[in-house]
């Protein structure tokens, strides 16, 4: 064990140096790198499965929940254990932290680490309206195993962006709850072995030994981040929603067009489905699709229709 810890601490330390000689070619994956991550838990599987068992249900409704504020500048560790309140949500009974996002900011992302060592939690994330709807579900399959680099350690990461071009719009997602779905406790993710890892950093052939295995717990920690755009041209707008009171008092009121579509919105949704199409995620380039669709850009579904027909 310490073997791996050593060849983990010099993998991290030769990941970062190629990280600072790379350039700026890859911006995001590089901010990734550079966000140190905490330790995963150190509580077994088991322990954490009989915690679960015990703990009483704290809430009847999603909208009861115990909503924690977070600030448009947040970075932190989000732990997720039988210190955490427990829910059952329709996808069985799990442990949550829940969160009531920024509205006084511009739009923001959000970026989810859940550290893994000999287990890990498979996270699910969900977002809600003002009114507690279900905007946005991101299963399991949303969130891709990442190898240790630079200071950040092995985990399985998502990122999530939250639109404010108007602020005020109801239909805004407000609301973040972070747990797992039971049908996840059953499985497990294969972590890259540090040996490999180090082989790679130094364009070495890796070694042929086996990788490590975290398995899937109903405890964990994640790393979270918020990162604000920096268009400093963006501006609070005033939503107005397409139908009004003058409307519904039988007054005839003109129908107002929807809200334009941010262009780095739609970058990001664009860059999103190309990096699902490379790698023939096809399901994943889907749902993209619709949730740009979602989001105001009604051009996302034909793009990727474009795409697929020139591949």
């Amino acid at each position: 064990m310490s073997r791996l810890r050593t060849l983990t601490r010099i993998t991290l330390g030769a990941g970062l140096c190629g990280l600072l000689l790379a350039g700026c070619n890859e911006p995001l994956r590089r901010a990734d790198v550079l966000t140190r991550t905490a330790e995963p838990l150190a509580v077994s599987r088991s322990e954490a499965l009989h915690d679960l068992t015990a703990a009483k249900v704290c809430c009847t409704s999603l909208r009861d929940l115990p909503y924690t504020p977070l600030p448009v500048d947040f970075s932190g560790n989000v732990v997720i254990d039988r210190s955490a309140p427990a829910f059952q949500f329709d996808s069985g009974k799990s442990f949550f932290r829940a969160f009531e996002l920024p509205l006084d900011s511009r739009s923001f992302e959000i970026r989810l680490y859940s550290e893994a060592g000999k287990t890990v939690l498979a996270p699910s994330a969900m977002l809600l309206d003002s009114h507690f709807r279900v905007t946005r579900l991101l299963g399991r399959e949303d969130f891709v195993y990442q190898p240790a680099a630079g200071l950040k350690g092995d985990s399985l990461d998502a990122r999530l962006r939250i639109d404010r071009l108007y602020r005020d719009n109801p239909g805004n997602e407000r609301y973040l709850i972070l747990y797992t779905a039971e049908q996840d406790l059953a499985g497990q993710t294969t972590l890259e072995h540090p040996a490999k890892s180090f082989a790679k950093a130094l364009g070495n052939q890796p070694p042929n030994i086996p990788d490590p295995v975290a398995r899937h717990s109903p405890a964990g920690v994640i790393k979270m981040v918020l990162i604000e755009d920096r268009l400093a041209g963006q501006q609070a707008n005033t939503y107005v929603p397409p139908r009004s009171v003058g409307m519904e008092m039988g007054n005839r009121v003109p129908s107002l067009p929807e809200p334009a579509v941010l262009p780095e919105t739609r970058a990001y949704y664009r860059q999103a489905i190309d990096a699902a199409l490379a790698t023939q995620d096809l399901d994943r380039a889907l749902r993209l699709a619709d949730e740009a669709t979602r989001a105001g850009d009604d051009s996302a579904r034909p793009y990727l229709l474009e795409r697929i027909r020139v591949k």
